[in-house]
């Protein structure tokens, strides 16, 4: 969710970034749970190293299951299991997504009284905002942000879509508590400040139908549209990484053309001499002539579709005349260049 760890980067092989990379503050479960629960959870004494989001969840859920309780003890008033699914069962009552933001949010009073969620149709967007009762504690801000992803959560499953939010309002962080819970996976530009979490959703969304689908077990929607949330900001994140640069062939095809076949010239302007090009290239297992040959074959064939003159293609691909011209494309089509013209018209 929060910190990220780069996997598979020096490899260069499969998907550098992933869900499984996406990380919370080892701190974050003894904070919710308890010293005592967190260490019987986790199978062992509780760890500063960062957790998997997909674990930190999964073991939440687990507690939640174990005390029946979906506020994990942090809210005075206990919320049986199955409240979060008597909540998404009242949104789903509405025919759009407004409609299921605004019941969703009427039902939150009779429901999770501890809880303070509010609905507003404002000129930037549909925005539901979370909070609780009573005076901050770090302990009961975590649960507000816990519980902000899985509403998000719960009603992507309602809607079939990613419902990507505009924006993203947190507030600040209060010791113990540290990066939040949601902005690497709901919105990349959360902003820190006020209270609680807001989310923004795009006005058009509001007119997008509910999917008629039925609540069947507890938490198993939600699970899985967090699995796909970090699915999609692992994506985000990939496309964000610098690649590795590019292998000494492609190097040498971004340098060699019209003006500069010649070895010399493309080892000048990669900044090497010669003879480290060679040797470069050599162990790649190939060389300059093979490289600049295969660039002078693919730029013949696009060149003999044009009007220009043997000679004039002859010397955009370097050649000293256009007898060489003709050889070379013996050996590349197996025909001297004016007949392959003819046979590609």
């Amino acid at each position: 969710m929060v910190e990220r760890v780069q996997s598979g980067v020096a490899s260069g092989r499969g998907p550098r970034f992933t869900a499984a990379d996406f990380r919370v503050p080892g701190g974050y479960l003894p904070l919710l749970v308890g010293a005592e629960a967190a260490q019987a959870l986790a199978g062992g004494a509780p760890s500063d190293a960062p957790m998997p989001s997909t674990r930190f969840l999964t073991l939440c859920l687990e507690h939640m299951r174990a005390t029946g309780d979906e506020a994990c003890g942090a809210a005075p008033v206990r919320a049986p299991q199955g409240t979060f699914g008597l909540l998404l069962a009242a949104a789903a009552q509405g025919d759009t997504f407004a409609q299921a933001l605004q019941r969703f949010a009427d039902a939150v009073p009779m429901l999770r009284p501890d809880m303070i969620v509010g609905f507003s149709r404002t000129r930037r967007g549909l925005e539901i905002s979370f909070g609780h009762r009573g005076e901050r504690d770090p302990r009961r801000d975590l649960l507000v942000e816990i519980f902000a992803l899985t509403a998000h959560c719960g009603l992507r499953w309602l809607t079939g879509r990613r419902l990507p939010p505009v924006f993203l309002r947190v507030q600040p962080a209060t010791p113990p508590m540290g990066p939040t819970l949601l902005r690497p996976v709901v919105s990349p530009t959360a902003l820190r400040r006020g209270r609680g979490v807001t989310i923004g959703y795009a006005l058009a969304d509001g007119a997008l139908p509910l999917r008629a689908v039925k609540y069947q077990r507890w938490a198993a929607h939600e699970l899985g549209e967090f699995n796909a949330l970090l699915d999609e900001a692992a994506r985000v994140v990939e496309r964000s990484i610098p690649g590795p640069p590019p292998g000494i062939v492609a190097q040498v095809q971004a340098v060699i053309g019209p003006d500069a076949w010649g070895e010399p010239v493309a080892a000048r302007a990669l900044g090497m001499s010669t003879a480290t090009l060679r040797r470069r290239l050599s162990d790649e297992g190939t060389s300059f002539r093979t490289v600049a040959s295969d660039m002078r074959r693919a730029a013949a064939r696009s060149l003999l579709a044009t009007e220009h003159s043997l000679d004039d293609i002859a010397a955009r691909l370097g050649f000293s005349d256009s007898r060489s011209f003709r050889r070379a494309c013996q050996g590349w089509f197996g025909m001297a260049p004016a007949e392959y013209r003819r046979q590609q018209r």
